[in-house]
């Protein structure tokens, strides 16, 4: 199940389900495509970012701290969700070990990413565990009413404009752009005792990113790191509030 609806800054309910076919709301790039990753089917189309290797860090990242917080529920938010495929990993990661309480809202600006997304949830059987939202950030959603948060953000430190797969991977000045607008709406949502896990890389300005780390932040993890020959890519956590 998936909703798209109107983006504002505290949430509005639009009492709708499914795509409206006007407008944003809709994609327009009809050459869908299907893979399969980990045992993961994903269906995107080519203007969708499919998982490359920062997906597959925050992945490793975000299942290492669930898995030591032992939490028998929860809920997560995944602020652009691309595919799908970071939520969709760690909720079938949950299921395998019996965490049947569980929740995620997967969100993306993108109806390409929107679309992507719930039919892969949907071919992998989890939409009963799942709502999409299509809105910028987590505008969408209310203040302090979350407790675990991804985010995967365009960090390339490059300010092209284009297609929605151009978007999805230019970070902006220094690859902050975006990333600073999806921390700022991670910790307008976090509730108390909230966790933010997300993607940095070397190709960011990282002297600003621990700025704003070491300001917000009541504890700070680096969860896995990988080097590449062009970069290194790290998953980390923020703790916000009291948090153990």
């Amino acid at each position: 199940m998936w909703v798209a609806g109107n983006m504002e800054k505290e949430s509005v309910s639009t009492n709708c389900r499914g795509l409206r076919e006007d407008g944003s709301y809709a994609c327009k790039s009809k050459k869908v495509r299907v893979s399969t990753i980990e045992g993961i089917v994903i269906i995107f189309n080519e203007e969708v970012y499919i998982p490359s290797d920062d997906t597959f860090i925050i992945v490793e990242g975000a299942r290492y701290l669930i898995e030591r917080l032992a939490e028998r529920r929860f809920t997560l938010v995944e602020i652009g969700c691309g595919t799908g495929y970071v939520a969709i990993s760690i909720l079938k990661n949950a299921l395998n070990k019996d965490l049947l309480n569980i929740y995620a809202v997967l969100i993306d600006i993108s109806p390409c990413a929107v679309d992507s997304a719930a039919k892969s949830v949907k071919v992998n059987e989890l939409d009963t565990y799942v709502d999409i939202v299509q809105c910028n950030s987590a505008s969408c959603l209310r203040g302090k009413s979350m407790k675990l948060i991804l985010f995967n953000p365009p960090y390339l430190p490059v300010e092209d404009y284009g297609g929605w797969l151009v978007k999805s991977w230019s970070g902006g000045r220094e690859g902050l752009v975006v990333w600073n607008e999806f921390f700022d709406d991670s910790l307008r949502v976090c509730g108390r005792d909230c966790i933010i896990v997300f993607v940095i890389s070397s190709l960011q300005n990282l002297g600003k990113v621990l700025q704003r780390l070491l300001s917000n932040c009541k504890c700070v993890e680096i969860l896995m790191c990988e080097s590449f020959f062009y970069e290194t890519i790290c998953s980390a956590s923020c703790k916000v509030g009291e948090v153990n």
